[in-house]
């Protein structure tokens, strides 16, 4: 049998946005943020509608889960975009580095020899 893969490890060139420390931080308070809102948005509106109380905090609690999903939808998608940022900015400082390396070997040798 195949070896099962946690949300925490890396699957081939996949990114997790489990693994990422920042990400799932963010992502996870940008969900709460939003379920509150629109729980509390929903069920004002409803209630200055003139809804009884009960469908009122039915329609807040529909409206917080719905805004939970949007909002980790959307922070999804800006973090996916911000971790390929960063890990296109780290490969070309390990590029950068290890040209710098290979140069100031060149010299070393160069002036070993001359």
């Amino acid at each position: 049998m195949g070896r099962k893969t946690t949300g925490a490890e890396p699957a081939g060139d996949k990114v997790a946005l489990v693994a990422h420390p920042r990400a799932a931080r963010s992502i996870r308070r940008l969900r709460a943020r939003a379920g509150l809102l629109g729980l509390v948005l929903v069920t004002f509106l409803s209630l200055r509608a003139g809804l009884p109380a009960f469908d009122a905090v039915l329609r807040g609690l529909v409206g917080g889960i719905a805004a939970q999903f949007v909002a980790w939808a959307a922070g999804v998608m800006v973090w996916r975009q911000l971790v390929l940022g960063e890990i296109i900015a780290y490969r070309d400082a390990q590029r950068e580095a290890a040209q710098a390396r290979a140069e100031a070997a060149a010299e070393r040798v160069a002036a070993a020899r001359g």
